[in-house]
């Protein structure tokens, strides 16, 4: 056992959200508890002990204990022939199995969901409140920085919840946002930290997650939440989410920017009609969207929608392309791309699909390319400048 060991912060704060989330639930906390362990390594043995004993351990001696504190449990639900709860194993464990430490202070887990829960929860949702949300950007920031990584922060905000509010009352205000905040709890990954930001806002910090799987995973939210169907003193009713996505290091290095820039994408999305999110990009030329009309052969590599078809494109950017095709795609689908970018000079590449807009017999597919280097790269730039150079003379500035 070591004397003192200096926790990880951003670490620390993803074990106390798998011990809040199931603190009744044996098997899907040590479920959830494994998939930390794949993400974040050995380190977790160590923070986990440390929260829920008040002991130092050294991360090898950590896990060989954390192993033998399951082991221990797995044996006394076998011996007892009942369910025992977890805690009880690991009070049993320091206290009988090593009997070096004679008394032991560990933490009684509902004794600890709700001290944990006053200082960081929001009490309506039950999501982790604005002061914690402040710490963990900080510590995830500060995580990216020494390890060279990156994140992507979410910012949702309902969509004309003061109607609601004035036509159903606060209470139905209220239960929309229980209602939300429960549906993106099953809906985000285990490391993914939500937070009630404040009013109708709510943030989710998406660790170790590019601008193009932030948006992913924003869409997934966004269309679950336009499907659900509430009720209120026999009215039903619904909502929808405008939303906002930034990402470290790309667009912002300091914490008050990055939520700023996810702010003002949200913003963007409520201009553009709600219902809807919007990225941000810095600097809006290097997104710049010019007219592109050429073949294009789409093929739908996600398991379960093979689609196959030949259509047109309409627009092309440096880091997507819009196509039209009678067959709809779904957010996220991964796409083999062959285009025809001039006579003669074809192309094969890879993208994700990042819009899907419905038209009345056709749809508009968005889609954002991935690993853009080299050679293609300098072909789509040329094409572009040709294009903007040939505008630009055909219309001068006035």
């Amino acid at each position: 056992m070591s004397a003192i060991i200096q926790t990880d912060q951003p670490l620390k704060n993803f074990v106390l959200q798998c011990l809040n989330q199931h603190p009744r639930d044996d098997g899907a906390f040590l479920r959830d508890l494994n998939c930390l362990v794949e993400k974040e390594g050995d380190e977790v043995y160590p923070v986990l002990l440390k929260l829920l004993t008040h002991l130092d351990f050294e991360q090898g001696e950590a896990k060989k204990k954390w192993q033998d504190i399951v082991a221990h449990h797995e044996k006394l639900n076998t011996c007892l022939g009942r369910p025992v709860s977890l805690q009880t194993a690991v009070c049993d464990y320091f206290s009988s199995v090593i009997r070096t430490f004679q008394i032991p202070k560990v933490v009684e887990m509902e004794v600890f969901e709700q001290t944990a829960r006053s200082s960081h929860s929001d009490p309506l949702t039950d999501l982790f409140n604005r002061g914690y949300f402040d710490e963990a950007l900080a510590g995830e920031i500060n995580r990216c920085r020494r390890y060279g990584g990156e994140f992507s922060l979410l910012f949702l905000d309902i969509d004309n919840f003061k109607k609601l509010n004035d036509s159903l009352g606060h209470q139905a205000g209220d239960l929309a946002l229980k209602r939300l905040a429960r549906a993106i709890v099953s809906l985000k990954r285990i490391e993914d930290i939500a937070c009630r930001y404040g009013g109708e806002e709510i943030v989710l910090i998406l660790p170790q997650t590019s601008k193009i799987k932030g948006l992913i995973i924003a869409e997934r939210i966004r269309q679950k939440i336009e499907e659900m169907q509430m009720e209120f003193e026999g009215r039903t009713f619904s909502i929808t989410l405008s939303g906002g996505l930034s990402s470290f290091p790309l667009d912002a290095r300091e914490a008050k920017d990055l939520v700023g820039n996810a702010d003002k994408a949200m913003y963007s999305a409520k201009a553009k009609g709600k219902n809807n999110i919007s990225v941000f990009y810095p600097d809006k030329r290097q997104f710049l969207r010019v007219d592109f009309f050429s073949e294009i052969r789409v093929k739908n590599l996600t398991p379960k929608r093979k689609i196959e078809l030949s259509t047109k494109t309409k627009n092309l950017s440096y880091g997507g392309i819009l196509f039209e095709s009678k067959d709809p795609f779904n957010i996220g689908d991964d796409l083999s791309l062959h285009i025809t970018l001039s006579p003669g000079k074809t192309m094969d590449l890879a993208g994700l699909v990042v819009r899907v807009e419905a038209f009345n017999s056709t749809y508009d597919i968005g889609v954002s390319f991935l690993e853009l280097i080299g050679e293609v790269s300098h072909e789509i730039s040329r094409y572009i400048a040709d294009f903007l150079t040939s505008h630009s003379q055909q219309n001068p500035a006035p």
